[in-house]
């Protein structure tokens, strides 16, 4: 809320300054005071040396990891990622606070308590009708990853450091290795990939991890070699991860949970290298796009019991036990990302996903 508060008081200031010729610092005090009502055809901005709309969306609409609501508003834009002093921008005020289903009852009655009460009958019935949406944080969103049958390549990586580090982190000036000529300014996303990984259950497949593990940004050559600064970073990072121009950005996911009818997947495997699976992580399914899997669709997560890796089912085979419910976050052809808003028990890669319908038999 404080950070919220703070960028609509920023803005004010900014539509005051625009009777006056507009600068790098005259814009680094200015943002948002009044909602987007005060303001249906948005402001102008004009860049300054070293803005990013990953920055500017940090500071007007809350979270670095919307920026792709201001690309939306600036399609002039060919490359999101590098913006260069002079052109301007329309930024609109963001609408009135948006509100994530909670995952837990005491964080529930801490969001009731907070949002906004419809002010009108008509307003109610809106509220009422609108799907309940998935309680994750941008910054977890953005780190979702996918699951790729091929080994990914990325356009570089980072090949040492400033100082003698084996891993780098926020702050870090780094030097990269590039197989392309990248412009100074330029946000780059760092992606670790793990693999080949081999799944079990009961179509086994096997294929890589991806996910973004940090943000830098090119900062020109030094005596010929390409300079980054690290200006975010999950993990720390390393020589061994992957440059990409793509930055993955947020975008709300309104549950389903009936999806499209029944339908049965695999957990092929947790982002990550951990055996054991709960809340708060993401898996991976082998069902996607082609099986008419969607973002929002909700699965129920049963453990049947220790299985081989051809899938069968040994002697300890139970009857199906519920461990947790994922909610697909990202879709590809074959394979889906999702989040386990939810579990009973940890759980482990090969147990089942259904989505709709009764326990499995």
């Amino acid at each position: 809320m404080k950070e919220r508060s703070a960028a609509f008081l920023a803005v004010a200031i900014l539509a005051a300054s625009l009777s006056v010729p507009l600068t790098g610092r005259t814009q680094d005090s200015a943002a948002l005071s009044a909602g987007a009502a005060a303001y249906p055809d948005g402001l102008v901005y004009v860049v300054a040396e070293g803005d990013t709309l990953w920055d500017l969306s940090a500071k007007y609409l809350g979270s670095p990891w919307r920026w792709q609501e201001l690309w939306e508003k600036n399609r002039f834009l060919t490359n999101p990622h590098y913006i260069y002093p002079g052109i301007r921008l329309v930024i609109f005020p963001p609408p009135g606070r948006e509100f994530a289903l909670p995952s837990s009852g005491a964080s529930a009655a801490a969001a009731a308590e907070e949002a906004p009460k419809p002010e009108t009958k008509s307003a109610a019935i809106a509220a009422a009708k609108k799907p309940p949406m998935l309680d994750i944080s941008p910054s977890e969103y953005v780190r979702a990853g996918e699951f790729l049958k091929e080994r990914p390549s990325g356009i570089g990586r980072i090949r040492s450091g400033d100082e003698p580090k084996v891993a780098f982190s926020e702050g870090d000036k780094v030097f990269l290795k590039l197989d392309k000529e990248i412009p100074s300014g330029q946000l780059l996303g760092v992606y670790r990939v793990r693999g080949p990984i081999a799944a079990r259950g009961d179509r086994p497949v096997a294929g890589y991890a991806k996910y973004l593990v940090g943000i830098l940004q090119a900062k020109g050559k030094s005596n010929g070699e390409a300079v980054g600064i690290v200006r975010n970073s999950f993990e720390d990072l390393g020589r061994d991860d992957q440059l990409g121009e793509e930055i993955p950005s947020y975008t709300p996911v309104f549950l389903s949970p009936g999806g499209a009818g029944k339908l049965k997947a695999t957990v092929v495997s947790g982002q990550w290298e951990n055996e054991e699976l709960a809340a708060g992580t993401f898996i991976f399914l082998d069902r996607g796009a082609s099986s008419g899997v969607a973002v929002g669709d909700v699965f129920r997560l049963y453990d049947e019991g220790d299985k081989a890796p051809g899938g069968a089912v040994s002697e300890k085979a139970v009857i199906p036990v519920e461990v947790a419910q994922a909610v697909v976050v990202r879709v590809a052809r074959d394979y889906a990302t999702a989040f386990v808003a939810k579990s009973q028990q940890s759980f482990s890669a090969g147990v089942n996903a259904v989505r709709g319908g009764e326990a499995p038999r």
